[in-house]
């Protein structure tokens, strides 16, 4: 799958929103019962937790981070052994949101 599509300035563009969905999708895929995923948005850079709704929606309004084309932090793994460049992808375990671990407790 292309990620050209994140360099794309028009965010309203067929392409820039095809791009959200796959990422979306590739997320939900990766971090199977995840409530709350990384935000790859410009503004929170990938440090903040939303929830997948919401990771789409700052998709769209403050566009992605322009070099996050391998999605590492979202269950993407490089096989850094093999001679081809393309990405290996791994399951993973779910991303776990600290407030529902606490919730949990309580």
């Amino acid at each position: 799958m292309s990620r050209r599509w994140i360099q794309n300035p028009n965010r309203c563009a067929d392409e820039y929103l095809d791009g959200i969905e796959d990422f979306i999708e590739f997320a939900r895929r990766h971090n199977p019962g995840a409530t709350r995923i990384r935000c790859p948005c410009m503004r929170c850079n990938n440090t903040l937790f939303e929830t997948i709704e919401n990771v789409g929606f700052h998709l769209v309004r403050n566009g992605m981070i322009e070099t996050y084309s391998i999605w590492n932090l979202h269950g993407e793994q490089v096989d850094h052994a093999s001679s081809s460049n393309a990405p290996r992808v791994d399951n993973v375990e779910p991303i776990v949101d600290p407030n529902d671990q606490v919730m949990g407790i309580i």
